[in-house]
């Protein structure tokens, strides 16, 4: 498993963390707003690795 593939688990799990908190608690509580603040870190780190890696592979011609 590749460092893409790990970083898409884990935002699957850290999404379903974070729907199961939003019903537990209310979408403003501090719990889904801690939640959510790690989800779009990993979602960043994704979007890093993906355009950094298209970078790499763009032909230089």
């Amino acid at each position: 498993m590749n460092n893409s593939e790990q970083i898409r688990l884990r935002i699957e799990l850290e999404r379903q963390e974070l729907n199961r908190l939003a019903q537990k608690y209310g979408l403003r509580h501090k719990r889904v707003m801690h939640q959510s603040v790690i989800l779009d870190g990993l979602i960043n780190k994704y979007n890093k690795v993906m355009y950094t890696g298209a970078q790499r592979r763009k032909p230089i011609a």
